[in-house]
């Protein structure tokens, strides 16, 4: 296919023997005497290049360039300008506007030839840069980096196709959490997490391509997000059941995976769906997918959950709060609630451990048995938990000026949950908190749990010894739920352990709980820890606990949770109303 040429030339002669010699070379030409008509020419047959006289009537070559460069359609065309005069100053005005060459008059044949040649060749090897790119940025635009895989993007599209041409059937939709690789990520370093992700990706396209539930379906394998991988069939029976899939995968993704020579236990979970109504949009699909995977997350064995359209309503209220988390911290919805803590031998307060709490601006309080484990799963409870440590420091300076000028300062507890504990900026926040509140460090007791410790052990040893150095109180949560290492609590520079309230609730009638209780207690004390005791309700539990050795009681018997404006109210009514306070020290004793 030849070249197609537009010449602006006003000068008759000149314009025929261009157009002469030019079509003589195979190329496709037309010519016009002025910047006007030529730029018509170029509009109605995007030629390959423009030759331009530059003093014209009418519209001037620089008036022409100034035209062509404003047009997206023509804007990427060469444009060489011909010039009888040889100013600089022209050539240099040409060129700033946007031309590509210049030519000065008279010039030979071969000297033309050239400079069409060079401008094609450069406008080729720009067209295909542009072509390289933009399929570059089609790749990253609707395919995983690390998997290849088709990402949210793609997959969305798919999903609209498979809904658009439904005949009977609909899509389907598996999804594998990756749920252990926030701790992988602790151990590893990004290399090795990517190779994970990689090879638990090659497994599930390898699983769906063997799989005996598929041999008569297509599908397609892509990731969702960054610990999600997601298994799209896009015709699947209505009636068919979901499951039996579905715990294969489980079971099949569950299978170790050999990292640098070792072997790691990946850790998953399974949600499924299938289309619920005619009409369903491809995100609120892929939305009841994500809260069916929250709700396997939950699961402590068989971490697998089908959604099915009859609980529509629950993942639909379970979606509310999982879209609202997003906003609870800017639209200041978050509480903190503070449960008292006493010594157990004269209940003396000691403190208070901050309990967070969320009021939705149209549900109410909300229950934390609902949200936190979905503000856990979505990341929210990062912020969230941020807050509460931010207004936990705060009361407890507030707090000083409602005790005698010789009372000792109330400490305040606040847990890390796993992602908080996880998070690399963790020490920074903390340290800007206690700055910015004023709270002297002896003040603040951050908990973790057992199973938070105990997940990495040299990630937890390294975070605790940093919290350490600023100078505040660490404590375990839960203890005795989990499975501690003892050579690794030993090591752990802890100062308080907490007895959960699990063993505390039937301590006064159960044997094997007192055991436990006694146990946890000696333990702890023999590595140089206090000890206190949640759930406590009764003045016999209160009164067994301090005959055990425990040091600290927290529970109902010492009061609720409570309001941070009820806070000061409270310590007010207990220092001028002890009555409360000597029933439990002549109880203790």
């Amino acid at each position: 296919m030849s070249h197609r040429i537009v010449i602006a030339e006003d000068e008759a002669d000149i314009r025929t023997n261009l157009a002469r010699l030019l079509t003589l070379e195979d190329y496709e030409v037309w010519a016009a005497p002025n910047g006007r008509e030529a730029l018509q020419l170029v509009r109605q047959h995007l030629p390959d290049i423009v030759l331009s006289d530059v003093m014209m009537p009418e519209m001037s070559g620089h008036q022409l360039v100034r035209a062509l460069r404003a047009d997206p359609l023509t804007a990427h065309i060469p444009t060489v300008l011909l010039t009888a005069k040889a100013d600089r100053s022209d050539v240099r005005e040409g060129m700033n506007l946007g031309a590509d060459d210049y030519l000065t008059k008279p010039f030979q044949r071969d000297e033309l030839l050239d400079c069409i040649r060079a401008q094609l060749d450069k406008a080729a090897t720009l067209q295909f840069a542009a072509r390289q790119l933009a399929s570059q940025a089609h790749q990253m635009a609707h395919f995983d980096a690390v998997t290849s895989l088709p990402n949210r993007s793609h997959l969305l599209l798919l999903l609209s196709q498979a809904l658009r041409e439904q005949k009977g059937q609909g899509p389907a939709l598996w999804v594998v959490g990756l749920d252990s690789l926030p701790q992988m990520a602790q151990i590893m370093g990004v290399g090795l997490l990517d190779d994970a992700i990689r090879q638990m990706a090659q497994r599930l396209t390898l699983l769906a391509n063997a799989s005996e539930h598929l041999a008569e379906s297509r599908h397609t394998v892509a990731r969702l997000g960054e610990d999600r991988l997601v298994l799209l069939v896009p015709s699947w029976s209505p009636g068919r059941p979901l499951d039996v899939l579905a715990l294969a995968l489980l079971d099949a993704m569950s299978a170790p995976i050999t990292l640098e020579g070792q072997e790691q236990f990946p850790v998953v979970s399974i949600g499924a769906c299938a289309l619920a109504m005619d009409g369903e949009r491809p995100d609120a699909m892929l939305a009841r997918l994500d809260i069916a995977l929250s709700a396997a997350r939950a699961r402590s064995a068989q971490r697998m959950v089908v959604h099915e359209p009859s609980s529509t309503s629950d993942l639909s209220a379970s979606f509310r709060l999982h879209n609202d988390l997003h906003h609870a911290v800017e639209r200041e919805e978050l509480r903190a609630f503070f449960q008292p803590q006493v010594m157990a031998h004269d209940s003396s307060l000691i403190g208070f451990e901050a309990l967070m709490r969320w009021r939705h601006s149209e549900l109410g309080l909300v229950s934390p048995v609902r949200f936190i484990p979905i503000a856990e799963d979505n990341g929210q409870i990062v912020p969230m938990g941020a807050w509460v440590l931010r207004e936990a420091c705060r009361q407890a300076v507030q707090w000083q000026a409602h005790l005698p000028a010789d009372a000792t300062p109330l400490r305040v507890a606040v847990n890390l949950s796993l992602r908080q504990f996880s998070d690399p900026y963790l020490l920074q926040h903390v340290r800007s908190t206690l700055d910015s509140t004023g709270l002297n460090p002896t003040q603040l007791e951050l908990e973790i749990t057992e199973s938070t410790a105990m997940l990495d052990l040299q990630h937890t040893l390294d975070v605790l010894k940093q919290l350490k150095a600023l100078g505040l109180k660490l404590a375990i949560d839960d203890f005795g739920t989990g499975y501690s290492s003892l050579a690794y609590l030993k090591r752990f520079p802890l100062d308080v352990l907490k007895v959960d309230q699990s063993f505390v609730r039937q301590l006064c009638t159960n044997r094997e709980d007192q055991a436990i209780a006694g146990a946890v207690i000696n333990l702890a004390h023999s590595l140089g820890l206090d000890v206190i005791a949640e759930g406590v309700e009764t003045e016999d539990q209160h009164r067994l606990l301090h005959a055990m050795g425990c040091d600290q009681i927290q529970g109902y018997l010492h009061g609720k949770p409570m309001s941070a404006e009820d806070v000061a109210p409270w310590l007010i009514n207990r220092k001028t109303n002890p009555d409360a306070v000597n029933r439990c020290v002549e109880g203790a004793r």
